[in-house]
């Protein structure tokens, strides 16, 4: 099947970049968007409540479609797949491009943009925004070459997944309420470090086995270079999530030491 064209993906981009702002002025007019928006967040570069409330309304809604949509496509071509000739894991990333599936990609590419101009605007965020910049440029060459797709379809479910624990999380983090960013502390740290620590690097490796050490006879020198670009643009943007990675679990335990000595004081 035919890849889609520049023309395509900008446009259906640019649709769910509608759709983005579309979700977000929802958000921010649900009757579940707090009344109290002139409240500031913890850190001092936080909206008011309400703004980041429609914020991770939206950040939620993209990451449960992608999920199970990704988790579907993974499950239908994982059923059909010839994992003969692979070498680590037995998932086959030369899948051609479906045109059933053309749309996905943009919802990831569109919420990428939509993103970042929020970023830039009311939190300034600059790694933020820097990161989904990245993706933006990372997952276009896989999106518009014969095949790479599905190396964007796994690589979203695993980043993802753990999302809308991360929007809550964060959220309550900075507006509470205190008992639930508590609760979800530790759920949250555990599957970070799983997807972003473990599964990850291990997916990076099984990129690059099958982009240079896998022999595809048929491969031409264009579709060669944009796989390679792609995986060293999601390789530095790992390494760059270690960053994050490094500050949910550092901050986790320093939680975890505060309340054991708030605990012990109280026992005395």
């Amino acid at each position: 099947m035919a890849p889609p064209t520049l023309q395509y993906a900008i446009s259906y981009t640019a649709m769910f970049v509608a759709a983005y702002w579309a979700i977000f002025t929802v958000g921010y007019y649900s009757p579940w968007a707090p009344r109290n928006g002139a409240k500031k967040g913890n850190k001092s570069n936080m909206p008011s409540q309400r703004v980041a409330f429609a914020n991770r309304w939206c950040s939620f809604s993209h990451a449960i479609t992608d999920t199970i949509v990704c988790a579907y496509i993974m499950y239908k071509y994982q059923k059909i797949s010839d994992v003969s000739g692979r070498m680590f894991l037995p998932i086959t990333y030369d899948q051609p491009s479906d045109e059933d599936f053309h749309w996905v990609i943009p919802v990831l590419l569109g919420y990428c943009v939509g993103d970042s101009i929020f970023m830039a605007i009311f939190e300034k965020d600059f790694l933020m925004t820097m990161h989904h910049v990245a993706v933006v440029i990372g997952v276009m060459p896989l999106y518009l070459a014969p095949y790479g797709w599905y190396m964007c379809i796994v690589s979203t479910f695993f980043a993802e997944i753990t999302n809308p624990l991360q929007n809550t999380w964060q959220y309550t983090r900075e507006y509470g309420p205190r008992s639930w960013y508590e609760a979800l502390s530790f759920p949250f740290t555990v599957a970070f470090f799983v997807c972003r620590g473990l599964l990850m690097p291990i997916f990076l490796l099984d990129f690059f086995m099958f982009i240079w050490m896998e022999k595809r006879p048929n491969d031409d020198e264009a579709t060669q270079m944009q796989l390679k670009i792609s995986w060293v643009i999601f390789t530095m943007g790992w390494f760059a999530s270690l960053i994050w990675l490094k500050g949910v679990v550092g901050g986790y335990l320093r939680y975890l030491k505060k309340k054991r000595a708030a605990d012990k004081g109280k026992m005395q």
